[in-house]
C-alpha cells in the first residue's frame, strides 16, 4: 500500500470494528441455528394418535386408544432415547407391573365427578365397576403447529359417564419443547359443564399424571407382579434396577414423606439403562387451591390432585368444588424431562421460568 494513499471501504464492512461486530454476528446466528431443533407434530387419524418428534426422533405421541378410556401421551421419551413411561398395558416391555392398569402415559383425570370415577376406569373393569365410571372420549385434533424449538397440539374430549351423558367438556392445548438435553410438555386444560352443574368431589384419584418405568420405581417396592413382553407374569421384590429417589418442593424426600401433602412440584430422579434421567411435574400458581396434594407413589407415580383434602388427611374437612353450569376452570401443568442429573435447586430454577 503506497504511502498517502486511501481507499474506499467495502460497503458491508465499513469499518474494522463494525466488520468484527458483523462476522460474531454471523456466528452466533450459524450457532443458534445448529443448535435449534425441529419438533414436528405430524397427525396419524387412521392410528388414532398424533406424533410428536425432536429432530425426527420420537419425543411422545398423544393417543385416543380403544384399550384406554382417555386421551393420552404415551410414550414419552427423554433426549437420550430412554422410556420415561411404563409400557403396560400399550407396550408391554420386560420388567413391566401390570397393577393400576388404568395409569397410562400421562393423562388428566378426576376420581368424583358428580360422583363417577373417571380415574380408575378401563378395560380391566368388571361391568358391574364400570356402572360407576365414566370414560373421556377423543372428540377431535383442533390444530396442530411444528417449529424450531417446540411444536403444539390443541384437541378436545369429553367426559362421557356411564349413562353415556357428557358431564364435562374438555379442550386442551400441549405445547412441546426441545432443546439441548431437556424437554418439557406444557398442558393447559380447560373443562366447561355444558349440560349441568358439576362437582368435584374429594378423593385422592388425580389429577394430573405420569406413570414412569419401572426403573424409577422406589427401591423399597413390596412384592408386586411383573410381566415380559410375551406375557409371562411373575413377581418381584426390591430389585437394584429401581433407582428412583422421589422429592418435592418442601425438601421432603421419599414417597411416605410426601405423599399427600401440599406442594408446588414433585420429581423423581434415577438411572435408565445407562441415561441418568429426572422427571418433574410442575403445579401452576394460577390453578384452583394451588398447590395441589401430591399424588407421588413410590410404585412410579407422580401427580398433583387440586381437589383432594380429607382422602389424604383424615383430619381435614370434606372439600367439594362446584363449577356451575355454562362454567369453565382451566388447569396449567408442567412436565421437564431432563437427562442427565439435576439438582432440585435447579428444578426449582426451572420452576420459576415455567410460573414466569
Amino acid at each position: 500500500m503506497m504511502a498517502g494513499t486511501t481507499y474506499p471501504l467495502h460497503p458491508l464492512y465499513p469499518c474494522n470494528t463494525t466488520r468484527s461486530l458483523a462476522v460474531i454476528l454471523l456466528v452466533m446466528g450459524f450457532a443458534s441455528a445448529m443448535q435449534a431443533q425441529s419438533v414436528h407434530v405430524s397427525r396419524k387419524n387412521d392410528q388414532r394418535r398424533v406424533d410428536v418428534t425432536v429432530d425426527g426422533k420420537p419425543f411422545t405421541s398423544y393417543r385416543w386408544d380403544e384399550r384406554i378410556f382417555r386421551p393420552a401421551l404415551y410414550p414419552i421419551f427423554s433426549s437420550g432415547g430412554s422410556f420415561v413411561t411404563r409400557g403396560f398395558p400399550f407396550e408391554t416391555r420386560d420388567g413391566d407391573t401390570i397393577d393400576h392398569p388404568h395409569q397410562v402415559g400421562s393423562s388428566l383425570s378426576y376420581g368424583s365427578v358428580n360422583g363417577i370415577d373417571f380415574w380408575n376406569s378401563s378395560t380391566f373393569r368388571t361391568a358391574e365397576e364400570m356402572k360407576h365410571m365414566g370414560r373421556i372420549s377423543h372428540t377431535a385434533v383442533v390444530s396442530t403447529k411444528n417449529g424450531d424449538g417446540s411444536g403444539e397440539l390443541v384437541a378436545t374430549a369429553a367426559w362421557v359417564g356411564p349413562d353415556g351423558s357428557m358431564v364435562l367438556f374438555e379442550k386442551t392445548r400441549y405445547i412441546f419443547y426441545a432443546s439441548g438435553a431437556k424437554r418439557w410438555i406444557d398442558r393447559e386444560t380447560k373443562l366447561t359443564a355444558i349440560i349441568e352443574d358439576v362437582t368435584f368431589g374429594d378423593s385422592k384419584e388425580g389429577m394430573f399424571a405420569i406413570h414412569l418405568p419401572t426403573e424409577l420405581e422406589q427401591s423399597d417396592q413390596t412384592k408386586v407382579k411383573v410381566t415380559t413382553t410375551q406375557g409371562v407374569i411373575s413377581e418381584r421384590g426390591s430389585s437394584a434396577k429401581l433407582s428412583g429417589v422421589y422429592s418435592n418442593s418442601e425438601g421432603l424426600v421419599g414417597e411416605n414423606k410426601i405423599w399427600g401433602t401440599l406442594g408446588k412440584w414433585a420429581a423423581v430422579s434415577g438411572k435408565i439403562g445407562s441415561e441418568n434421567v429426572t422427571v418433574a411435574m410442575f403445579d401452576h400458581p394460577s390453578n384452583t387451591n394451588f398447590p395441589s396434594r401430591m399424588m407421588v407413589r413410590g410404585y412410579g407415580l407422580l401427580a398433583v390432585n387440586p381437589f383432594g383434602q380429607k382422602q389424604y388427611d383424615a383430619k381435614l374437612e370434606e372439600r367439594k368444588f362446584l363449577l356451575k353450569k355454562g362454567e369453565s376452570i382451566t388447569f396449567r401443568h408442567r412436565l421437564l424431562i431432563a437427562s442427565g442429573t439435576i439438582s432440585n435447586t435447579a428444578i426449582e430454577d426451572e420452576y420459576k421460568k415455567f410460573t414466569q
